[in-house]
């Protein structure tokens, strides 16, 4: 499968809602209510930290994108590297299209000097919780409906060169 990860433009968040829409469909309440609500959440995440904005594209399309931000204050461990959506079409999950986004996000906290990566995932988002353990993140407490998860950046080495 051919897949590129590039930065994404601030005029393609209109058509990134529609695959984030889709992505949270069945599990809404970690999601937004609305498509007005999506374009909000995904211009304020793009207005934070355009440079931790990634898409993944197949010459079908975009499969799906990462917005992460790699000088979050987190108050147990400084700065960190925060993983605020991670959103693959489903009809591309299962095919390194996160591991690619993830690794672009990991290795953007590694050229800034990060030692841990942070993120919050739904405690009823068995699948996500699943892969994000896979990929070397653990569970660290519970905020509600949601599970903080962390890892090292010190051990990352990128899959794909492995």
């Amino acid at each position: 499968m051919q897949l590129w990860i590039r930065k994404a433009r601030h005029d393609e968040l209109k058509q990134l809602v529609q695959l984030f829409m889709r992505a949270y469909e069945g599990m809404e309440r970690y999601g937004e209510r609305s498509r007005g609500e999506g374009i909000s959440y995904l211009e304020e995440l793009y207005g934070d930290c355009a440079e931790g904005f990634w898409v993944a594209e197949t010459p079908e399309g975009i499969a799906g994108f990462l917005s992460a931000d790699p000088n979050w204050p987190d108050p147990k461990h400084g700065r960190v590297l925060e993983i605020h959506e991670l959103v693959v079409d489903p009809k591309w999950q299962g095919m390194g299209v996160a591991t690619a986004l993830m690794e672009a996000a990991l290795e953007l906290g590694g050229r800034r000097g990060r030692q841990t990566a942070g993120l919050w995932v739904g405690v009823g988002n068995t699948y996500a919780r699943q892969w994000y353990e896979e990929f070397g993140f653990c569970a660290e407490g519970q905020g509600g409906e949601w599970i903080r998860m962390r890892r090292s950046l010190d051990e990352f080495t990128p899959r794909s060169s492995e």
